[in-house]
């Protein structure tokens, strides 16, 4: 009997600790795969640049103007979206919502 619950414990640990960072693993190894020149992408420490040059395993990011780093490219956390996009979609929302009224 006690057995049966170390394997039903295991069985839980797994559906609730491993298998999401399984997939989180994978939903990575996709995005890092789905990178292309010109992308403007943020590191895990946090710094902001553009992909000027990707390799298998090395990417060059430009930080400034003349400034490049050579970073793996598994650190590359996510891409930046343009907040001025963001903005202007929100902007004309709520100017939609003051017309209404």
């Amino acid at each position: 009997m006690s057995f049966l619950i170390i394997i039903i414990l295991f069985v839980i640990a797994w559906v609730v600790l491993i298998l999401p960072k399984q997939r989180e693993v994978k939903r990575h190894n996709a995005f890092v795969q789905s990178l292309a020149i010109g992308d403007e992408v943020m590191t895990g420490s946090g710094i902001y640049g553009t992909l000027v040059e990707i390799d298998d395993a090395i990417v060059l990011l430009q930080v400034a103007s003349g400034v490049e780093l050579k970073i793996a490219r598994r650190a590359i956390a996510s891409k930046v979206v343009d907040p001025t996009a963001v903005d202007a979609g929100d902007s004309a929302d709520s100017g939609d919502e003051d017309s209404d009224a």
